[in-house]
């Protein structure tokens, strides 16, 4: 306790610091009960039978006073404020007579107006649930003429500071739940314009999120999964019925995956096909991972992406780098690559295969006197017959100009002489000059047999030895190499 001549026990109290929000200036102190402080600084007033009495709240140039009777006026400096020394010390201060108190004998409002004789005021305090305490400012009564004060006078003081910090408390506990109830509300906005944001975004990239709870296997979806599968918002079906979605093979890779998951915590990233709840054949990229709460697995938790349009474009881009534009077959590229892996196979396998070169006898003749656009259209329609029902499943290409082949798997030699013979009749096709004649066109061709030592490049080797054998025999025939034509050909060279 702060006193003059009357010594008194200070109030028993913490140094405590004053609380920010209520240094921020008018805005908190119009909020307090304003009335109810007003009505304890005039039990202050009728108590101590003094002639001015005030609840004040201080910052670093004023003191407020926030409640007061007998007294004009909302503020003063805080230099000439007797409260000052109440809030900087925390403790009551006493001031019997300020003549006689060297602080204050020549202090402005005793040496003027309103001449204080006689000051006696206490820290208010606002001891919080969390068990820190807040000083929100001062009570005080004010004397024209000097008195006595007795430490039953600092005691009734301070009960009636701990009713002002009870006012104030309440006050600052409604504020704070008030400004928690806006941050939620606050949060909840935000909340809702980032939800609406990721739809947005997953919108966009097509992306949709998704949960599986082990538990019991029930599954949450975001919006964008239900638009990828199809199905209204809110319809979502259980896990079995969700996965049989998945084509056979897709739905076995999916589902070990998730297994994997669970039972050795394995992250997936797996791409399948997808039919769609209208039938729609989709790709898409499904991604997860295992969630754990205490280190034990409670959910998947995992992206579920439509890559239809990438998938597709990929597709093109593959088949374009391995497709002849004109004709729609295989490419060279792509003929060597299958030939490659034809071999493979039949050298594990112990099968046998025939390839089959093919070249077409008069051609020429229909691009020197009909124009490339023409032999193109010629072109186009021996890439129809290479695509006939009897040829399916095999491996048919254009290697370039009119020289074309075929890579025929699961054909004995008797099925082979059959579909060679039925291929050399659909190759024959005459093409009408317009003046009333007509171009044949034909197609010669070689066939290869595959032995277990034998290299793609040999067998075209071979192919081509057959196929330019048939040609100084007779155009438009088929020819299968033997060792007796390769000699034949070299003893005739």
């Amino acid at each position: 306790m702060h006193q003059g001549p009357v010594i008194a026990d200070a109030i028993s109290s913490s140094r405590t610091q004053l609380h920010a929000e209520l240094l921020a200036g008018p805005n908190v102190r119009l909020c307090l009960p304003l009335a109810e402080l007003n009505a304890v600084t005039e039990l202050v007033k009728q108590k101590f039978a003094s002639d001015m009495s005030a609840f004040s709240m201080l910052d670093r140039e004023w003191q407020w006073l926030t409640a007061r009777c007998g007294i004009d006026g909302d503020r003063l400096p805080r230099e000439h404020s007797f409260c000052g020394r109440v809030v900087d010390t925390n403790e009551a201060v006493v001031v019997p007579d300020t003549r006689l108190d060297p602080a204050y004998c020549d202090h402005p409002l005793v040496i003027g107006a309103p001449h204080v004789a006689a000051y006696i005021g206490v820290p208010v305090i606002v001891h919080g649930e969390d068990g820190t305490d807040i000083l929100a400012g001062s009570l005080c009564a004010v004397f024209y003429k000097p008195r006595s004060f007795s430490e039953a006078d600092i005691i009734e003081l301070g009960k009636l500071a701990a009713i002002a910090a009870a006012l104030v408390g309440s006050r600052l506990t409604a504020m704070e739940l008030a400004n928690l109830a806006l941050e939620h509300q606050n949060d909840l906005h935000r909340l809702g314009r980032l939800h609406r944001q990721l739809g947005q975004a997953e919108r966009i990239a097509g992306i949709g999120s998704w949960r599986l709870d082990l538990a019991d296997n029930h599954v949450h979806w975001s919006e964008q999964v239900y638009a990828i599968y199809d199905l209204p918002v809110a319809q979502t079906p259980p896990l079995e019925e969700a996965m049989s979605f998945y084509p056979d093979r897709s739905r076995v890779i999916l589902a070990d995956a998730i297994a994997l998951a669970i039972e050795q915590g394995r992250a997936f990233d797996e791409e399948a096909d997808f039919i769609s709840a209208t039938g729609k054949l989709k790709r898409v990229r499904c991604m997860g991972e295992l969630e754990l709460h205490d280190g034990k697995p409670v959910a998947i938790i995992g992206v579920f992406q439509d890559i239809t349009a990438r998938y597709e474009m990929e597709q093109a881009l593959r088949r374009s780098a391995t497709t002849d534009e004109l004709t729609g077959l295989t490419n060279r590229a792509g003929f060597n690559r299958a030939l490659s892996q034809t071999i493979m196979g039949a050298r594990r396998d112990a099968q046998t295969f025939a390839l089959l070169l093919i070249d077409l006898d008069g051609f020429k003749a229909v691009n020197d006197r009909l124009g490339h656009l023409k032999g193109d259209q010629v072109l186009q329609t021996i890439a129809m017959v290479l695509k006939s029902p009897y040829l399916a499943g095999q491996v048919c290409a254009r290697l370039g100009g009119d020289e074309f082949a075929i890579i025929v798997q699961g054909k004995d030699e008797a099925a082979m002489s059959s579909l060679t013979e039925t291929l050399q009749q659909d190759l024959r096709h005459c093409v009408d000059v317009a003046d009333g004649t007509w171009l044949t066109v034909s197609g010669t061709i070689g066939v290869s047999w595959f032995e277990p030592l034998l290299t793609g490049r040999d067998m075209l080797r071979r192919a081509d030895t057959a196929l330019y054998h048939g040609k100084r025999k007779q155009r438009g025939t088929v020819t299968t190499y033997c060792a007796a034509i390769e000699h034949g050909i070299c003893y005739e060279q």
